[in-house]
């Protein structure tokens, strides 16, 4: 799609949708970790517009110390004028949005990430700071 904003409102409403944080307790922890992240888009169709969530999953392999997960949402409202030229049904948003709206979808991915660096920091730690990845688009 050409132009995937065009269908919508300039209006955004961002929400910080959910944080989960658990730390782990392992028995005699190995000497080397390797922390994983994972991105992931998921685009709701809704009867107003498009709900996009992106989520940034940390977690430890082998299992340790702490698993987090963060997601914020963006709400897109249809632009009365153009939705109808689309067949939102049919389409893989996450998709579109993630290749039509490089600005939108770092304003998530640098939201979730200073969300990140400060639970990571908050017990006096230094922060975790993670890099953009590449993200696994999926449609709901």
């Amino acid at each position: 799609m050409e132009n995937f904003e065009r269908y919508f409102l300039h209006e955004k409403k961002i929400l910080l949708d959910n944080i989960s944080y658990e730390t782990v307790k392992v028995e005699g922890r190995p000497a080397e970790m390797k922390l994983g992240v994972k991105d992931t888009i998921v685009a709701q169709l809704m009867k107003n517009g498009v709900k996009i969530n992106f989520n940034r999953a940390l977690n430890f392999e082998p299992e340790g110390i702490f698993s987090l997960s963060v997601t914020y949402s963006m709400m897109l409202i249809f632009d009365p004028t153009t939705k109808d030229e689309v067949n939102w049904k049919g389409m893989d948003i996450a998709t579109e949005f993630k290749n039509g709206c490089p600005h939108l979808l770092t304003a998530l991915m640098s939201r979730t990430s200073l969300m990140i660096s400060q639970i990571t920091s908050a017990g006096g730690q230094n922060p975790i700071v993670t890099p953009a990845a590449p993200v696994a688009p999926q449609v709901q």
